[in-house]
């Protein structure tokens, strides 16, 4: 049983500790832990998130410009760019081929043109063809007629000396980039470039073969190791080698294995983090393997997590001591005031925790949904362009239609010739042909053989093919039947063409971007006619998409954007090349990869969001579409305010509700607490105003109800008061004064002071245990008893007989036990002799002149503690000139105030020694201050009466009253 009320008594004091501490530590400590760090996580990964993407970038990066387009077309413009250096020391740049070829391992041909188009490439360098490599440089700045003349007279030697394959329009057209070719199956690119002012002075580079995969890495990766804090290659032999001589460590085989083995072979797409803090991204090119690595701050993320643990720890144990110290105190006072803002400052924390956290993750997965949204907006526009330009080519139409009315006027208009012509020279025009349908007899045919020397192959049976299909003729029966049956296949694409006069259609051939367009017109001169028109894409589209971005501007779910548009093969972009320099890198990647792929750049110190893919539709173009990253931040910043204004909002009406409960709870016991101040005032006056119908309701009608017995205890003490001496006797040669302070608002201490006669002064002080109504009582009944005893003229002894009689009888049982301790003197106010007897009370002190301190001593037992005094006796002692005698209770030496140590005899006797020579009203003065110091402003425990007789010397004496 014991051990059951022992253990419930631990339950209980446990739970009592614990509720607090549960609420005001545990549950915000684990809140802000969970939250905390799970913020802190997530920047950790963000931040991998945000490396990881930088180093593929970075990687995809080095795989385009490893690809042999992008290698050699940088080897083209580091030969052009060296040239121009070394121009007038051609010694210097031949020591530079040199090192070329040694670095590609190869020997490119490399035919260098001085100013006035001389090939001036020394005679021991090897070239393949040096008349027909200064044939092709002659094209560059020949008319439109001279380069057809060249295109068809040397037409076999440049397909023998630059592949079958071969086109000078597309030599012409690749100025500054590289133009593909074929020789002898094997893989080549011929690289031109010259001086706008000077176009005979130039260089022209033929690479015959690609360097091999090796070589191109091993230049590019030197470039590109400054990107990151480590990588290495790993071989399809598996030799691994680092991308620079800074990642060399003596492990490194062992540590580069361990990366291998945690991204490549695992495929980590996240990104693999290393004990050093690497994170780690890998690609792969054919049989080898890229592997970089960039310096994250996830280690510190891990320091900062633990530190956060740490101190959250620190914090809990701090509060949980402070609470476990102030549990011991036993004096210890929180008021309630502060314990309910300590509860509303959690009840109100926690949330607004809860609330911040949910509104980071909203506002990172707002900006990841709006990033996205914008993303698939820019994706739909970009596609819409793409299908638009180049899903059909009838936007083009009225374009076609024009040439072909003009060219049936072009032997009498010397401005459509000239038109033709510019048309043909600048390569924007292919083919034009005007034939009599009936026969498909050529009237007029231009062919410009300097784009395409065999277009007339195509063309002429195409031409017979639409006719035959329009007209039901048999033109072509007289066709090759394999070229017949060719043309007529599904697999040709041409089949449903022909049969659509009027209509614009986009093919290819080889390398080659066509659009074709046909249709029958009527004439005086030879009836209906058939026209054929084959137009350079490249050149038909240059326009038009000026024309289709500028419109752009104007369309609602495109305006929002920068759309660009960029020609892949020569590096033209639309609308202006300002874009150029920005996006070279990206543009590479963007063709490269062919998927659409987003990035955030700054351009014109403008942030954007860039999505770029590569055309489906318009062969060799990628587009781009920009979106200013001020209109994401300004949506994301729009739902920031908002959640913080509803933050502060919660927390303004928070605390608003705060406050009207705080009222609810602590006006109704502030009111209490005056009420008690009332009481301590004795205003029988103050009421408590019942504002609530609940127990504070209750408590302060109980509380009126209490205050007005206050009137019945004011009266208790108004007659106390009368019964207590009003004034003080003249003394002649004497001062005397008095002072009496209860502890409640009535008391147990007795005085009185009371002349005899003229000569005889008596002097009564006692004290009745305790204090209060029953104390007041007592003394009321002594103060009656001796008062009637000295008007039979009792002796003092008689008096403390008759009065220990009467409280010995009456007050000698609980509850109301009672007893008084008396002191009382009679003085010979001429002579100073006294008699005096004491029953139990504080011997009175008679402090001479030199401040030296007797005792009035007499033992005897208060009065009512015996049914009779015995041994009961009187003492006499004199009170000179300049002495002074102090009459007390014990109030004043039992004084404790904030302590449990008592003000005590020896103080009390100490301090009348120094004030041994005031006059009665400082000493009492003076022993009023240092009680009430002692007592720092808390209640008194008992009732204090002192009274103070001093007698004058003979040169002060003036029969002084003091009252």
């Amino acid at each position: 049983m014991k051990f059951m009320q022992s253990l419930k008594k631990i339950f209980s004091l446990l739970l009592k500790h614990l509720a607090p501490v549960g609420l005001f530590v545990i549950l915000p400590l684990l809140t802000a832990l969970y939250l905390g760090q799970n913020i802190i996580i997530l920047e950790k990964n963000k931040q991998v998130s945000e490396l990881s993407t930088q180093i593929e970038n970075s990687l995809k990066d080095i795989e385009s410009e490893i690809a042999p387009e992008s290698f050699l077309l940088k080897i083209g413009k580091g030969a052009w760019f060296t040239f121009k250096q070394n121009e007038n020391n051609l010694n210097e740049y031949w020591n530079y081929y040199n090192k070329l070829c040694s670095f590609l391992e190869t020997h490119p041909d490399m035919y260098v043109f001085n100013e006035k188009g001389k090939l001036v490439t020394p005679d021991n360098i090897n070239l393949k063809s040096r008349f027909l490599a200064k044939k092709l440089w002659d094209t560059i700045e020949d008319t439109y007629e001279n380069r057809s003349d060249c295109a068809l007279k040397y037409k076999k030697q440049f397909k023998s000396f630059l592949g079958n394959e071969f086109k000078l329009g597309n030599f012409l057209d690749s100025r500054n980039r590289l133009m593909p070719i074929i020789v002898n199956c094997q893989d080549g690119f011929v690289y031109w470039m010259n001086f706008p002012n000077n176009p005979k002075k130039g260089i022209m580079l033929v690479f015959w073969n690609i360097p091999e995969l090796r070589i191109r890495l091993q230049k590019i990766i030197k470039t590109y190791s400054s990107k990151f804090d480590n990588g290495f290659i790993k071989d399809s032999d598996d030799s691994i080698k680092a991308f620079d001589e800074r990642f060399s460590t003596n492990n490194i085989p062992n540590y580069y294995d361990q990366i291998f083995n945690k991204t490549a072979l695992i495929e980590s797409n996240d990104g693999f983090i290393d004990s050093k803090g690497l994170v780690w991204k890998y690609i792969s090119i054919k049989d080898i393997f890229l592997i970089a690595g960039l310096k994250s701050n996830s280690l510190k993320y891990d320091v900062y997590h633990n530190i956060y643990i740490i101190t959250l720890l620190i914090i809990a144990i701090l509060i949980v001591m402070t609470y476990y110290w102030s549990v011991k105190q036993e004096n210890s006072y929180i008021s309630i005031r502060i314990k309910l803002i300590a509860l509303f400052l959690i009840a109100v924390f926690t949330p607004v925790m809860a609330f911040s956290y949910l509104g980071y993750q909203y506002i990172s997965d707002m900006n990841n949904n709006i990033r996205t949204q914008v993303l698939n907006e820019s994706r739909d526009v970009l596609l819409n362009i793409d299908r638009e330009l180049g899903g059909s080519g009838n936007v083009f139409r009225e374009d076609f239609r024009k040439i072909v009315k003009d060219f049936q006027h072009y032997d009498e208009d010397e401005n459509i010739r000239k038109s033709i012509h510019d048309q043909l020279a600048r390569h924007d025009l292919v083919a034009i042909d005007r034939k009599i349908a009936s026969d498909a007899s050529v009237i007029k045919s231009i062919t410009n053989f300097v784009v395409f020397d065999g277009i007339e192959a195509v063309t002429d049976p195409f031409a017979k093919c639409c006719i035959d299909t329009m007209l039901n003729t048999n033109l072509m029966d007289s066709l090759d039947p394999v070229l017949a049956q060719a043309l007529n296949s599904p697999e040709c694409g041409l089949t449903s063409f022909s049969a659509r006069p009027d209509n614009v259609q986009n093919f290819s051939f080889g390398s080659l971007e066509f659009y074709l367009y046909w249709c029958f017109a009527q004439s005086e001169k030879y009836g209906r006619e058939f026209f054929l028109v084959v137009r350079m894409t490249d050149y038909v589209l240059r326009e038009h998409l000026r024309i289709r971005l500028e419109k752009s501007k104007n369309i609602p779910k495109e305006k929002n954007f920068i759309i660009a548009v960029r020609n892949d093969r020569n590096g033209e972009w639309f609308p202006n090349h300002s874009f150029e320099k920005t996006l070279k890198t990206f543009s590479r990647r963007v063709n490269s990869m062919g998927k659409p792929i987003e990035t955030d750049i700054v351009m014109n110190s403008e942030h954007y969001l860039l999505l770029g893919l590569k055309s489906s539709n318009l062969r060799g173009y990628s587009l781009y579409a920009f979106y200013p990253y001020e209109k994401i931040d300004n949506k994301v910043t729009k739902v920031i305010r908002i959640i913080v204004a509803s933050i502060i909002l919660f927390i303004i009406i928070a605390l608003a509700i705060g406050y009207v409960l705080s009222e609810t709870f602590l006006y109704p016991v502030n009111r209490l607490e005056d009420g008690v101040k009332a009481i301590k005032e004795r205003n029988s006056k103050f009421r408590i105003e019942k504002l609530q119908n609940d127990e504070f309701g209750d408590l302060a009608l109980n509380f009126n109800k209490m205050i007005s017995d206050l009137k019945e205890m004011q009266l208790a003490k108004y007659i106390q008061e009368s019964l207590l001496p009003q004034s003080l006797p003249q003394l002649d040669g004497y001062e005397i004064c008095f002072s009496n302070r209860m502890a409640s608002a009535v008391g147990g201490d007795y005085f009185d002071t009371m002349l005899l006669d003229k000569d005889n002064l008596c002097i009564i002080i006692g004290d009745v245990s305790g204090h209060g109504v029953a104390s007041a009582l007592v003394m009321a009944i002594a103060k009656a008893i001796l008062y009637h005893g000295f008007k039979e003229t009792r002796n003092l002894l008689e008096l403390f007989s008759d009065l220990n009689s009467v409280i010995n009888t009456y007050f000698n049982k609980p509850p109301v036990k009672k007893m008084i301790t008396l002191f009382a003197t009679i003085i010979n106010l001429p002579t100073g002799k006294a008699i005096f007897t004491d029953a139990g009370h504080n011997f009175p002190m008679k402090i001479d002149s030199n401040g030296e301190v007797t005792e009035l001593k007499m033992l005897g037992l208060p009065v009512g503690v015996m049914k009779k005094m015995r041994k009961q006796k009187t003492d006499e002692f004199i009170i000179n000139e300049g002495e002074t005698v102090v009459f007390y209770t014990d109030g004043i030496v039992e004084a404790t105030g904030l302590t449990t140590e008592q003000y005590g005899y020896d103080r009390f006797k100490k301090h009348l020694s120094e004030i041994a020579n005031d006059n009665s009203e400082n000493i009492l003065n003076k022993l009023f201050e240092k009680y009430e110091l002692w007592e720092a402003g808390t209640e008194p425990d008992d009732d204090v009466t002192l009274i103070v007789l001093k007698r004058l010397s003979s040169q002060d004496n003036k029969g002084n009253i003091i009252c």
